[in-house]
């Protein structure tokens, strides 16, 4: 897949692989479950970072395939790196607005980086999303890079989910890499500061992930999000059986973005 953005007056084409949360699975990055609490994370448009050391590592990819699980009535609009000056925001629905930052970091133009950054967190507390990825190894990492460009421990707080990607070697010198999830956290602030409350980890590739038992998982979701399900755990598996079940029919990737749209028309 092609986007065209216009950048400064003129076009410009930002390749992008057409790759699917299925196909996200498919490669062992995360696994059905995992991808049900991304559903569920982003039905409720939560603010999400997707980071990751080493460059390569899939974090625009997983990123892209988790805005898919967004209400098909939210609008996403991606923020122009060095040139953004947001002004157009006045105009828009923030509670219908999701904004996508290609990455944070100061590598190239088109990454927001700076005092750009603190506007757009911001905007999160003013009732708009955010999505965006950054080089960073843990969510202590992510915090301490928000944290030194400006941004408030209150404000990183707003974020809903942090993701962390690891990469490892395969088996022989040519293989792919293995790149999988370790950590999905999310954030609140205390009198003590900022508080990580871990909701899927795990230390190595080949093991499953772990997640908090259902009345943790209760706790810090409806404090975060306001969620009202009798069982977490439950809506999560729904989501992921609803995942698995598409996937062994082969859809293309826009017959899943349809599958969720149809999902979300079945629960209004």
């Amino acid at each position: 897949m092609a986007k065209y953005q216009q950048w400064m007056g003129w076009p410009f084409r930002q390749e992008e692989e057409d790759l699917s949360i299925l196909d996200v699975i498919k490669f062992g990055t995360i696994d059905y479950k995992l991808a049900g609490l991304f559903w569920l994370l982003m039905e409720q448009r939560a603010s999400v970072i997707v980071a990751a050391g080493p460059v390569w590592a899939g974090k625009t990819t997983m990123l892209h395939a988790m805005l898919d699980f967004l209400r098909p009535e939210i609008e996403q609009y991606t923020l122009q790196g060095y040139y953004e000056d947001f002004k157009h925001l006045g105009i828009e629905k923030p509670e219908n607005t999701y904004l996508v930052a290609e990455e944070i970091s100061n590598h190239q133009y088109e990454y927001l980086w700076g005092f750009q950054v603190v506007k757009a967190f911001q905007l999160i507390s003013k009732g708009y999303a955010l999505g965006a990825t950054t080089h960073a190894r843990n969510i202590k990492d992510v915090a301490y890079i928000l944290n030194a460009l400006g941004v408030e421990p209150e404000k990183i707080a707003t974020l809903g989910a942090v993701v962390t990607l690891q990469v490892t070697h395969g088996k022989y010198l040519d293989d792919e890499p293995i790149r999988y999830v370790d950590t999905v956290s999310t954030l609140a602030i205390t009198d003590d500061g900022l508080v990580a409350h871990v909701l899927a980890s795990r230390h190595l590739p080949g093991e499953k992930l772990v997640y908090p038992p259902e009345e943790m998982l209760q706790k810090v979701l409806t404090a975060k999000f306001g969620l009202k399900y009798d069982s977490i755990s439950a809506e999560i598996d729904k989501r992921g059986q609803i995942l698995k079940d598409l996937d062994e029919k082969k859809p293309s990737h826009q017959d899943l973005r349809q599958a969720i749209a149809d999902f979300y028309k079945s629960q209004a």
